[in-house]
């Protein structure tokens, strides 16, 4: 094995490590843009209802069962 070998090696990682890192930084520039852009649709209310489910019971109590005089002990 010459010395040449191992260099060679060193220089495909590096830029094979530098094009991953642009890929990296580029993917989470898109994600933390297309956040930014959901937050913002979602403060339409037409919008916003369609894309939650949550939405339709904003506003609706939370009505708990309650247990019948039976299962009392």
């Amino acid at each position: 094995m010459s010395e040449q070998e191992p260099q060679e090696y060193e220089q495909l990682f590096i830029r094979f490590s530098a094009k991953m890192e642009r890929m990296l930084i580029r993917a989470v520039i898109v994600c933390l843009i297309l956040l930014v852009c959901v937050q913002v649709l979602l403060q339409n209310a037409y919008i916003r209802r369609h894309f939650t489910r949550v939405e339709p019971l904003e506003g609706q109590p939370y009505i708990v069962a309650q247990p019948s005089s039976k299962e009392r002990s």
